[in-house]
């Protein structure tokens, strides 16, 4: 079936804005890792979810746009919409989403204090009198341990010494 100039500039048009849709994905990932940092493992992890998305983005526009046929301006429409997205609106979301991201944190942050507080307060105030009962206690149960370990050790050389006995006789 021949594919007309038309419908060729639809799927052309298609491809750009899934080119476009991959780039903002890669934003999104980007965005992710400058506000939580992660470790090489979950680097890896998301590197491979992110290829994972982007096939089945490309997948859906060629399946949606033209049948399934992958031809050679999809490829082309697809890079030149990551391009134009990149050199549009990369920089204003990235930079955007990150300042939005540390206002939310920011409150959230100063939300978390306010309503910690009072206990901060009830902390501060029975700290003493609970650190030293704290440290009496601890240093008596150390004393005490102490003195169970030596008496087992005595045990435990007394039965040595009864079975050492026992197999003289």
């Amino acid at each position: 079936m021949p594919i007309t100039v038309g419908s060729q500039v639809h799927i052309f048009i298609y491809s750009i804005a899934g080119g476009m849709l991959i780039a903002f994905i890669y934003d999104i990932f980007r965005i992710k890792r400058k506000a939580v940092r992660t470790g090489r493992m979950a680097i890896y992890v998301e590197d491979l979810l992110y290829w994972v998305i982007i096939a089945f983005v490309m997948l859906a526009v060629v399946y949606y746009s033209n049948e399934g046929e992958i031809r050679g301006f999809v490829l082309v429409g697809a890079v030149f919409g990551v391009i134009l997205y990149t050199i549009l609106l990369s920089r204003l979301i990235v930079k955007l989403s990150v300042f939005i991201l540390r206002i939310i944190y920011n409150l959230l942050r100063k939300l978390f204090l306010i309503a910690t507080c009072p206990f901060r307060v009830v902390f501060r105030i029975l700290s003493n009198p609970l650190g030293s009962l704290f440290r009496r206690s601890f240093w008596t149960l150390k004393k005490i341990f102490t003195i169970l370990r030596i008496w087992t050790d005595k045990m435990a050389l007394k039965r040595r010494i009864a079975k050492n006995i026992r197999k003289k006789i």
